[in-house]
């Protein structure tokens, strides 16, 4: 029995493993759900197959029988994935069954459940059941099949040592790794949710000073040579006063639209603060061209606030990096914006 038990706790290891795995991978579609995107459902399914075929391996030894729990990779795959990924993990674990044990009667007799197991889950996608239920009724439903097909083949004997320890090995276990997948989809996605607030600027959707920043660092200690625009908008304070904040924020959104869509395709533009926004480019030929073009970009692209066009413009202090601190080639910059604002604003200037 003792054996039995650590055989139980190795196979829900692998589970966890193969899950963690799966869901950090996966951490930038999350949530997993029977509606994702056909390659999300079918790489989870992909997953959860290998992991079925990893415990039928290692399968947990009952006295002379053996059992094992891929009935709970089976129904995480249909819970998450619906039917496609239940699909894909069956269909894995028919290969795998076939190579290891060729086409045996038993094997057939599981083929079958597993066709009835998919063909429930084509129901259970219709319904309107939270996934909680719907993965217990799963891991019921296969419980339940296991009963019927061991109902009257063995003896009362066999069904206590093997059949009732399997039932309740197979219940902790679903219990347990269901529990683990919730708290690992939502950590992982509150992660990200914490990470794009604290790497987005939300007023834009640009992204922040800390991240525009760190963009900087990563090319200066790349080696490559680099360029930084600082660009402020021009009259910004007396937009605001004459129009309201909330025509000074939308003023600021079309202004991060346009950089953005006038950013090279090496470049990497961001909200510094304020009215002030920062373009870090890979490499420094024609970067005067450049600027300027997204100087007559800002110029040529109209802002419409509440049925009015109000004229925009914005002043560039340009800094080409030499072996110096990204900090340093910031100053510069700075320095370059000051005087394009002296000199009449709407301009670029180079340090």
């Amino acid at each position: 029995m003792e054996t039995g038990i650590n055989s139980f706790f190795i196979n829900i290891s692998l589970i966890f493993l193969f899950m963690s795995l799966t869901f950090y991978v996966m951490r930038t579609v999350l949530p997993i759900q029977p509606t994702s995107p056909l390659f999300v459902r079918f790489w989870f399914g992909v997953s959860n197959g290998l992991t079925a075929i990893l415990l039928t391996i290692n399968s947990i030894e009952l006295g002379d029988a053996r059992i094992d729990l891929r009935l709970i990779p089976i129904a995480l795959s249909a819970t998450f994935a619906g039917p496609f990924g239940a699909i894909v993990t069956l269909g894995l674990i028919f290969i795998g069954r076939t190579t290891l044990h060729g086409m045996s009667a038993p094997f057939v007799d599981s083929l079958l459940l597993l066709f009835v197991f998919f063909l429930f889950s084509l129901v259970m996608t219709r319904l309107p059941i939270r996934r909680g239920r719907g993965y217990a009724i799963y891991i019921g439903l296969g419980a339940l099949f296991v009963l019927i097909q061991v109902s009257g083949s063995v003896n009362e004997t066999v069904f206590i040592n093997v059949f009732v320890p399997y039932f309740l090995m197979l219940s902790f276990g679903a219990w347990l790794c269901y529990w683990a997948a919730k708290k690992l989809e939502t950590h992982l996605w509150m992660f990200l949710l914490h990470t794009h607030r604290a790497t987005i600027d939300e007023l834009t959707g640009l992204p922040n000073r800390y991240r525009t920043l760190e963009q900087m660092n990563d090319l200066e200690m790349s080696g490559k040579p680099w360029t930084l625009l600082v660009i402020d908008v021009d009259h910004f304070k007396q937009l605001n006063d004459t129009y309201g904040h909330l025509a000074g924020d939308a003023a600021l959104r079309h202004i991060g639209q346009t950089l953005e869509r006038s950013c090279p395709p090496s470049g990497f533009v961001g909200r510094y603060g304020g009215e002030e926004f920062l373009l870090v480019i890979e490499g420094s030929e024609g970067m005067a061209k450049v600027a300027e073009n997204i100087v007559q970009m800002v110029q040529r692209t109209p802002f419409e606030f509440q049925g009015e066009i109000i004229p925009m413009t914005i002043s560039i202090g340009a800094a080409i990096a030499g072996h110096e601190p990204s900090m340093v080639v910031f100053e510069r910059a700075d320095a370059a914006l000051y005087e394009a604002k002296r000199n009449g604003r709407d301009q670029v200037k180079f340090a």
